[in-house]
């Protein structure tokens, strides 16, 4: 017997068949249960541990339908619309499902109902724990149920057992106003929901697939060259059912289920939206030594979903042999396998980002992340008002301090050291004024104007140099710094 500990004191949240033989329910005080029965054997409830085993059944009974959810704190819903030919019909479904809880040691109530609130309702209360029931006897089967099968509130069930209504049969064809007007809108609604009068929705755990294919073993593999197998017989399937949608995947996911009810997930995302099976399946396949030492008893079945897909038109490939990505200059496989080895979060392009500061000009991204096409060309002109003063392709991550000498104040500089290195400047260009932008500058930063001047010394070297800030503003002592270099 389990109990939880509360303000108003220790009270019983779970026990076993014995002790509802003895007259004890869930709810009731312990305080009472030990003035009936003073040798109870009592244990402290592990409610979070209770949340998360009822996840992991939730996620396990993936494995017969996609859309699954928790239904604390005792339950498992499942949508199985369009599963249950794939099991032999909704009678096997139930009767595997029932066989493969009772292997893990747990005694569970079955329903198949037209409604999600029927199914809820006829698991919890009906007279037989399995039952499947069809539209045309749906009122007939629910009628004898108790009100509490609405999954209502306490409050409400309260109010309505003080009226006598008991049963659900008790609320069909009275009369709606005086109804909604004692116990709200929400109790009417509930009937609706369960009698299939009103659409409810379901949210399931995992995101809708959109493809997915799975494989059934005949005997549980353990070994990663099986699993590598299977793999690429999956991810052949995917992408042939892909090809058929005009489709490519951006986002998958490898499921290997394990005999004892657990399964691994591999999460798998792309640059690009690809519907490649080699490629898959080398990148799945790099992924396996994450799972190598949790196969257990080993993998009875495998899926693989693509979650996110993009339109993809096909391409012509050669008449003797398929195009490579190197010849076609596609860097995306290249991308992923990175993506695959170092993570995405480390795995970055630069992408144009609208601000005149050299620095805050571009921002990082994951390759993940789907862009589209920028035009750098027209993003230089942009940040530089049309104007000619080309910028440099490599810049410094922090700008390095530099003495210069200018022949006046306010001029190109003459003569620099950099890295204990003097050059002397034959000719310069400039200045491209910048002004700090003050509002997005981080504590801490310069927020003096910038004159930027391209300069190249007399061995035809060319450097981008700034000085950061202005002689007339009488502001502290302009500093010098080189931002970047030409190629």
């Amino acid at each position: 017997m389990l109990v939880t500990t509360s303000d108003s004191g220790q009270h019983i949240t779970a026990l076993n068949a014995s002790a509802e033989r003895l007259g004890f329910s869930p709810g009731m005080a312990l305080a009472d249960a030990r003035a009936i029965h003073p040798t109870l054997q009592v244990a402290h409830a592990d409610l979070p541990g209770d949340e998360r085993a009822l996840l992991r059944l939730a996620l396990w009974c993936q494995c017969f339908s996609p859309f699954t959810r928790a239904d604390a704190p005792d339950g498992v819903s499942l949508d199985i619309t369009g599963c249950a030919h794939l099991f032999g019909g909704e009678e096997k479904l139930l009767e595997t499902l029932a066989e493969r809880l009772a292997r893990f040691g747990l005694t569970a109530r079955l329903a198949i109902a037209p409604t999600l609130g029927a199914a809820w309702g006829l698991a919890r209360h009906a007279s037989t724990p399995r039952l499947i029931v069809e539209r045309e006897t749906l009122h007939r089967n629910l009628a004898p149920l108790p009100v509490a099968a609405l999954r209502l509130e306490e409050t409400t069930l309260s109010a309505l057992d003080k009226l006598g209504l008991k049963h659900i049969g008790d609320l069909l064809g009275k009369p709606r106003a005086p109804l909604v007007a004692r116990f709200g809108a929400f109790a009417l609604r509930r009937l609706d929901e369960a009698l299939g009068q009103e659409e409810e929705s379901f949210c399931p755990l995992s995101p809708q697939v959109f493809h997915s294919v799975q494989y059934r073993f005949a005997e549980p593999v353990v070994t990663q060259d099986a699993v590598g197998v299977v793999i690429e017989r999956l991810a052949r399937d995917l992408c042939a059912e892909l090809e058929r949608a005009g489709k490519g995947a951006r986002r998958v996911e490898l499921r290997l289920f394990r005999v004892d009810g657990w399964f691994e997930a591999l999460p798998l995302a792309t640059s690009t939206a690809t519907r490649d099976p080699r490629h898959l399946a080398r990148l799945l396949s790099e992924r396996l030594d994450r799972i190598e030492d949790r196969a257990g008893f080993g993998f009875e079945a495998a899926s693989l979903g693509a979650f996110q897909v993009e339109p993809l038109a096909a391409r012509q490939e050669d008449l003797e042999n398929e195009t490579s990505a190197a010849t076609r200059g596609d860097v995306a496989p290249l991308l992923d396998r990175l993506v695959n080895r170092f993570g995405a979060q480390n795995v970055t392009r630069a992408l144009p980002y609208e601000s005149h500061v050299p620095e805050r000009a571009f921002r990082c991204a994951s390759v993940l992340e789907p862009v589209k096409h920028h035009d750098w060309q027209a993003h230089a002109r942009i940040v530089q008002d049309g104007a000619a003063f080309a910028r440099p392709l490599f810049l410094f991550a922090v700008p390095e301090p530099v003495t210069a000498l200018a022949e006046v104040p306010d001029g190109p500089p003459t003569r620099f050291e950099w890295r204990r290195m003097a050059h002397r400047v034959a000719r310069a260009e400039g200045p491209e004024r910048i002004a700090p932008e003050w509002w997005l500058a981080p504590a801490g930063a310069s927020r003096k104007t910038r004159d930027y001047y391209r300069v190249e010394d007399e061995a035809g070297r060319r450097f981008w140099l700034y000085r950061d800030g202005l002689y007339e503003r009488g502001e502290e002592m302009p500093q010098w710094f080189i931002h970047g270099v030409f190629a």
